[in-house]
Formats: structure tokens, C-alpha cells, sequence
């Protein structure tokens, strides 16, 4: 704050209206303030994020599930082998558990934005990991 008064002053080249244009600046400031972190405006960015998720993982899980192959299972070392079904339904079943544990507690009054930000990083994984598949299926 103490920043932007010396910042002020020094581009100022009125001395008369300074202090009138500096409390309608900090009014206006603090008008936007109340709008950005009001209750409505966080719920619409909440839902709305929310709903964008959801279409974007439906989209790529009906993707993943139309246009999947499933591979041989790859043995390791020690005997344990993982069925490519279940690595494959995994991802899917990430993204349905963290949206709907993201609707449910903002239906009970709380948002969880780490809900959320989890379902975005099991649709972004599984997003890169198809485009990589698509491109080097193609070479």
C-alpha cells in the first residue's frame, strides 16, 4: 500500500484532487475487492469449474473406453502382474470419486477445491497419457 502511495505521488502532476482520486481508488478497490471474494461469485467459479471438469472427463473417459485397446499384461522381477483392465479403469473411477466427493461436500455447505484440483490432475494424467498414445500409435 505504502508502495503504490509513493508510485501515486510521484506520477501525480495535480496537487489539488490528489486525495480525492486516492479515497475513490482505494473505494473502488475495495468495491472489486467484495464482488471478487463474495460468496456468490466464489459459488458460480466453484459450480462452474465443477461442470467444466465433468464434461471434460466425461468426454475423455468415453474417449478412453471407445477407442481403448487393452494390452498384454507386463510381468516384472518379482512375479506381480497388474491387469490391464484394472490400470485402465482406475483413472476413470479417479475422476467419478473426486467430482463426486467435490458436489458432495459443496451440497453439505462445504467447497473442496482440492477435490477439485484432484479430479483436474487425474483428467490432465489421462489426457496426456492418450495424446501420447495417439501420437506414437501414428509414427
Amino acid at each position: 500500500m505504502l508502495n503504490r502511495e509513493i508510485l501515486h505521488d510521484l506520477a501525480s502532476t495535480s496537487d489539488t484532487s490528489e486525495p480525492e482520486v486516492m479515497a475513490s481508488e482505494l473505494e473502488l478497490e475495495a468495491r472489486l475487492e467484495n464482488v471478487l471474494f463474495s460468496e456468490l461469485f466464489t459459488s458460480v467459479c466453484y459450480w462452474s469449474a465443477a461442470l467444466l471438469l465433468a464434461i471434460v472427463g466425461t468426454a475423455l473417459v468415453y474417449w478412453h473406453l471407445t477407442h481403448r485397446t487393452f494390452a498384454e499384461p507386463v510381468n516384472d522381477p518379482f512375479g506381480v502382474t497388474t491387469p490391464s483392465w484394472l490400470s485402465a479403469a482406475l483413472p476413470p473411477l479417479g475422476i467419478a470419486a473426486s467430482l463426486g466427493h467435490a458436489t458432495w461436500r459443496a451440497v453439505q455447505g462445504q467447497r473442496a477445491w482440492k477435490t477439485l484440483a484432484t479430479a483436474a490432475g487425474f483428467i490432465a494424467v489421462m489426457g496426456m497419457t492418450t495424446l501420447l498414445d495417439t501420437h506414437l500409435a501414428a509414427l
